[in-house]
């Protein structure tokens, strides 16, 4: 099973990766074939491209998938399903954040929606669900490591500044932010339920 690589706009740069498959999603798919980096396949409705550019795209696509305008979920949602279907192991999105905030909610939903399959990745921020069971979390140059639950979950942290054992967290609970590996990794125990982590930088 390979990795992928989901691009969704237009980004000042793209984090290195090595043998992965990258998949464009609408202006990211534009984004890639700027760069000249070969698409599994490109996904979206495209109507923020014009003819040249999706002349562009078509070149650098080894397939298109043609979306309608109208449609139930948004361009990035069927990038990253049609990656789950297709069965690709993990799946990195670049571009997820800085952009309208509803898109941003639904590419954060969407790395809830597949814990330990989706990650959201730009300039500082790492964010990933995390399923039951144990969880190595490599510090990895972040100061922070926010946790936020997703419905009702029991958790334990070991190896951070604030540690938790057998905390049962709700969505409305908001006290998991800012915490702190202390060393090179922390662990997250999910006993049950599902977790939203994020690890960044101001």
């Amino acid at each position: 099973m390979r990795d992928c690589v989901v691009v969704l706009k237009l980004a000042d740069h793209l984090p290195a990766f090595e043998d992965v498959d990258y998949i464009g999603a609408d202006k990211g798919a534009l984004f890639l074939a700027r760069k000249k980096i070969r698409m599994a396949f490109s996904i979206g409705d495209f109507d923020s491209v014009s003819d040249n550019e999706h002349g562009w795209i078509e070149l650098y696509s080894d397939e298109i998938i043609e979306l309608d305008t109208v449609k139930n979920n948004s361009d990035s949602e069927a990038a990253v399903d049609e990656a789950i279907r297709r069965g690709y192991r993990m799946i990195y999105v670049v571009g997820a954040t800085g952009g309208r905030l509803d898109h941003e909610i639904v590419n954060i939903r969407l790395c809830m929606k597949y814990p330990d399959r989706v990650i959201l990745m730009d300039d500082r921020n790492y964010a990933r669900a995390l399923g039951e069971g144990p969880h190595r979390i490599n510090k990895n140059g972040y100061r922070y490591l926010s946790i936020f639950a997703d419905n009702e979950c029991e958790i334990s942290v070991n190896g951070f500044k604030y540690e938790l054992d057998h905390r049962v967290f709700t969505e409305k609970d908001l006290y998991g932010l800012s915490n702190e590996i202390l060393g090179d990794t922390g662990e997250i125990y999910v006993h049950r339920g599902s977790v939203l982590t994020v690890q960044t930088n101001d």
